[in-house]
């Protein structure tokens, strides 16, 4: 589309980050821990979910250092997948609105992944 500007590739990782961050909470949550094979079934080790956990928690500390707006914008979009008429609905704004929040919010994230070395 003519009018929308392409997302630069830092923060295409940062988006990469959320949802990995959001698939690996979710499982934690879930207490999905081991993962079946096709021929049978095998504990993994204790420090591979230990490493999801430390990965989870980084990245939770890095999220905590944006505003709550922007928190809100950013996990209801890429955690919760929800539109942009039902975020603003949620956040009581604007769809325009969400629109300028949402690049703001990522390329801050962006900037603390890479500062904390997580990108």
């Amino acid at each position: 589309m003519p009018g929308i500007a392409p997302i630069p590739s830092d923060q295409v990782m940062a988006i990469i980050r959320l949802k990995q961050w959001a698939y690996e909470r979710t499982s934690l949550r879930q207490g999905n821990t081991a993962r079946l094979k096709r021929s049978g079934w095998r504990e993994r080790r204790l420090r591979e979910n230990d490493s999801r956990q430390v990965r989870v928690l980084d990245f939770e500390r890095a999220l905590s250092q944006l505003d709550p707006a922007e928190q809100q914008i950013l996990v209801l979009t890429y955690r919760d997948k929800l539109r942009y008429e039902d975020i603003a609905k949620v956040l009581g704004c604007s769809v325009r609105k969400i629109n300028y929040l949402l690049p703001t919010a990522r390329r801050k994230l962006t900037d603390i992944l890479d500062r904390l070395d997580l990108l």
